[in-house]
């Protein structure tokens, strides 16, 4: 197993739906067969899955043939790219220690303790409200914050104190926080997804989460808020993801992911993620590597629950560029769903525990998501 999957191995919901998003003369698709349609009950995945129904895409941007990139837009990513710093020593440090199969948290901790930023980064989170029950007493010792908030929320941590700052900037940093909310929230509904499925390791289905949108924080970090914006409204006009970026810079996240991905020297199987994430919205099961589909259909469902859990703010200022275009399946997923991925169509429970996941997420992110009152 990859140092990255291990170190992303362990991260660990509702609310009105979003408003449609225009079809663009997209058409309906059918659900295979005659048989009659199972009535599921509320809050589950079957229900919500009828609650969305899957329609044929209508884009110009065909991810089974992906357009080539100007020259010079392809020369200007990368040299953009390549100017972004790689990740530092202590990160390499981390990854050895995490290659471990035994690695623990005093392990991790000898590490942690000698970078000031990341020790503080830890202990503020360990001792928040989001870990810290009432009444607890707070802690100050690496190891034990460490076993508190678990590998998973430890590594995350770490990633984002570690990783260069991309979109960091005053006028973007609410745009940056988007990202990582998504993200994180992708992340850590992939992880309980992949629990009953044999297909897909809890490690990679952290990972893929965490990582498949990274390429956005590249765009983020070196477009000017000129093209930012048109990209926004583009968006939230009712264009496809792809198909706007690609109008509007002349490349897609997909491609500044991938080579962000080859800049930091991410595994290669982390940039197939990448590169393939996009695909069950778009094309059927059937047109996606088999090696990638039970992943790639996970992530898109995870999507598809993270967006009606969590929908677009209303007010366009304060939505993220990439907020309102919905994800959808290209064909009717629910047989794909209950005997590729072993999900139960019909369990409450397992549709409460994702919501809680993201409810959990909210906090962790209160400029985003601010406390009700009461």
């Amino acid at each position: 197993m990859s140092w990255l999957s291990k170190l992303f191995s362990t991260f660990t919901g509702g609310g009105p739906k979003a408003a449609a998003r225009p079809d663009n003369g997209r058409k309906t698709v059918p659900p295979a067969g005659n048989s009659t349609p199972t009535q599921y009950a509320d809050q589950t995945l079957g229900w919500l899955l009828k609650k969305n129904p899957s329609i044929a895409p209508h884009t110009t941007y065909d991810l089974s043939k992906p357009r080539a990139l100007d020259p010079g837009v392809l020369g200007r990513l990368r040299r953009n790219i390549h100017e972004i710093p790689p990740m530092p020593e202590t990160w390499r440090q981390i990854q050895h220690i995490l290659q471990k199969p035994d690695a623990s948290a005093s392990d991790l901790g000898a590490v942690v303790a000698n970078d000031p930023v990341l020790t503080a980064r830890i202990l503020k989170t360990c001792n928040s409200s989001a870990y810290a029950t009432a009444g607890s007493s707070e802690i100050n010792n690496i190891p034990l914050a460490i076993a508190r908030l678990g590998l998973d929320e430890t590594s995350n941590i770490i990633f984002q104190t570690l990783a260069p700052k991309l979109g960091e900037s005053p006028e973007k940093r609410l745009q940056s926080r988007h990202i990582w909310m998504h993200s994180q929230t992708i992340s850590v509904l992939m992880r309980l997804l992949a629990e009953p499925c044999s297909q897909v390791s809890r490690n990679d289905a952290s990972l893929i989460g965490m990582l498949h949108d990274i390429g956005k924080l590249v765009i983020l970090h070196i477009e000017d808020q000129e093209k930012l914006a048109a990209l926004k409204n583009a968006i939230d006009g009712g264009l496809s993801t792809l198909e706007a970026e690609f109008h509007h810079l002349g490349y897609t996240h997909i491609d500044a992911g991938m080579m962000l991905g080859l800049h930091w020297q991410l595994p290669k199987h982390v940039q197939h993620f990448i590169s393939f994430h996009h695909h069950a919205a778009s094309l059927p099961a059937s047109r996606i590597p088999s090696h990638l589909q039970q992943a790639m259909m996970m992530l898109n469902l995870a999507h598809i629950i993270a967006q009606y859990q969590l929908p677009a703010d209303k007010a366009a200022e304060n939505r993220g560029i990439w907020q309102s275009y919905q994800r959808l399946f290209a064909e009717r997923p629910e047989l794909y769903v209950k005997n590729e991925l072993n999900l139960p169509l019909d369990s409450q429970t397992l549709y409460r525990q994702l919501q809680l996941q993201i409810e959990r997420m909210k906090v962790q992110f209160p400029d985003l998501y601010p406390p009700k009152d009461g």
